[in-house]
């Protein structure tokens, strides 16, 4: 399990005092001119404090806003807030990026498996995110097996880890892989 331990941090560089590092204040600006709003997600400086705006949605007709997400901005909602601070399409368009270092862990049953067995039977690991982080698949299996990246290469070309992606993936929602010799069952596959 992928186990979130906070919220990324937004870089983008402060007016005041020039630091880089923000962090969500939770709450959201609604602004409304006419029959248009701007939404804003606030945010706040890590070193001053500073308040500063990112854009949600700008000039948007009252009536292309779904009502309950206008209420959820309203109310400050904090699974809202938790969702645009992890939103990649929205950081590319407010140009700034998400730092997500310090941000997860990954918590395991360990040892729950022998990697050297004979047994044929493959085994499948699920591995589930909390946190939308992007993580390479390489830096999961070495955390979550304790090897080194060379040795989780070898095993990956071994064919003892069968992956649904490249180890150098990068990957941030849910995903199952198996860990054995032979590899898994395919799904079309008929059981005897």
């Amino acid at each position: 399990m992928v186990r979130e331990l906070g919220l990324p941090a937004i870089v983008r560089t402060c007016a005041s005092c020039r630091s880089t590092r923000h962090h969500p204040t939770g709450k959201f600006r609604v602004n409304a001119n006419g029959k248009l709003l701007d939404v804003w997600m606030l945010i706040g400086c890590e070193r001053c404090g500073r308040t500063a705006k990112i854009p949600v949605h700008e000039r948007i007709h009252v009536q292309a806003l779904d009502d309950e997400r206008l209420v959820r901005f309203e109310a400050n909602d904090p699974a809202l807030v938790r969702s645009l601070a992890t939103d990649a399409a929205l950081a590319g368009r407010a140009a700034y990026r998400l730092d997500w270092s310090g941000t997860w862990e990954l918590e395991t049953d360990l040892p729950f498996h022998e990697l050297d067995r004979a047994d044929p039977t493959p085994l499948a690991v699920v591995v589930r995110f909390e946190l939308p982080a992007p993580i390479r698949v390489g830096k999961l299996l070495t955390a979550g097996f304790g090897l080194s990246r060379s040795a989780v290469r070898g095993m990956v070309d071994a064919g003892l880890f069968h992956l649904p992606t490249g180890v150098d993936a990068k990957v941030r929602a849910d995903f199952t892989f198996f860990v054995g010799r032979t590899p898994p069952p395919s799904r079309g596959a008929e059981r005897p």
